[in-house]
């Protein structure tokens, strides 16, 4: 738990080396050119499930970084143009990559595409994310997304957002443009998938929470040699709002993957559907997986993987024991 007066760790920052240097900017001056300070999580904002990395880990990291870009620019070290030396990515650094272009999802939700050096792809394992940093009411606000492109894509990488009204995130990205230059670190998570390592993969999504599913999905399909079979819940409120629904038709082809769509709050009829979706109206619930996770699929050879909503989640991992899938069976994103 961090409980600090940003106010204080800025003196810190811009008193440290002033005795001594001449090269020192003022303290007024120095204060004007920082960055603005991480914003400190709430204590409801961890969910409690020991996720790597936590958002109190994400505040601390943070504070540490804005500690050392504070020192670099009060000792008049303005990053130059990074050299990447191999890795586009550093997990103790923020570094810029610009958006090329946008493209409206579905409703209030938005796909960027982010150029990257030619012939390199970002750098990520499957089920890894980065962190996005941006300035919300001079805070800094950090917030961590998982790329929906294939992790072994070059020159570019995509990322699905969607925007909340009253989401602090949000009222940033929601100015984001072309030419956008987005400030990421990374990468983290630790899924730790090896090709046939499972018979089969159940994948409960929710919302946005088809992204990290999508990595997974893409690395499966990918490969030849890999024949796990992948059964994707996935709810949405209503059939417009389905994310990737292109890229869901697409893999929907291949024999070893299945998608059905569980909508809450659809109304439109079934004729508006693409055919052969597998649509059923209603929530994704414990009577719901008892319906359609078969018996023969709840042993050890099957992995279970949940992203979307803090509650989802927390409702997924709470029917997938009642159905008898050990902790070891079950990855939260």
């Amino acid at each position: 738990m961090f409980d600090m007066d940003t106010s204080e760790n800025v003196s810190e920052v811009t008193d440290s080396n002033d005795a001594g240097n001449n090269d020192s900017l003022a303290p007024k001056e120095c204060r004007a050119l920082l960055p603005c300070p991480p914003q400190q999580p709430d204590d409801g904002d961890c969910c409690g499930s020991g996720c790597v990395p936590c958002v109190f880990d994400i505040y601390e990291q943070d504070l540490k970084i804005w500690k050392q870009e504070c020192r670099k620019i009060q000792e008049h070290q303005k990053s130059q143009e990074i050299q990447y030396d191999g890795n586009l990515l550093s997990e103790l650094e923020y570094r810029k990559f610009s958006i090329t272009e946008v493209k409206e999802e579905t409703k209030n939700c938005f796909r960027y595409r982010l150029e990257l050096p030619e012939f390199t792809s970002l750098g990520l394992k499957v089920g890894q994310h980065i962190i996005i940093r941006e300035t919300h009411h001079g805070t800094a606000v950090s917030r961590q997304y998982t790329p929906i492109s294939d992790i072994n894509c070059m020159g570019h990488f995509l990322l699905i957002i969607k925007i909340y009204d009253h989401g602090r995130m949000s009222h940033c990205v929601r100015k984001w443009n072309i030419c956008t230059e987005v400030e990421i670190r990374g990468p983290f998570g630790e899924l730790h998938y090896s090709p046939n390592k499972y018979r089969k993969l159940l994948l409960l999504a929710a919302g946005t929470g088809i992204a990290p599913m999508s990595q997974v999905i893409q690395s499966i399909l990918g490969n030849e040699e890999d024949d796990t079979i992948m059964q994707l819940f996935y709810a949405c409120k209503s059939y417009d709002q389905i994310l990737m629904k292109s890229e869901l038709n697409e893999w929907s082809s291949f024999w070893n993957f299945s998608a059905t769509y569980v909508l809450s709050q659809e109304t439109s009829n079934k004729a508006s559907y693409r055919y052969g979706d597998l649509v059923v109206k209603g929530r994704m619930d414990l009577e719901f997986l008892t319906k359609n996770v078969l018996p023969m699929d709840i042993n050890p050879e099957t992995f279970v993987l949940i992203c979307g909503t803090k509650s989802f989640e927390n409702d997924m991992i709470e029917c997938c024991k009642l159905l008898n899938f050990k902790d070891t069976q079950i990855h939260r994103f």
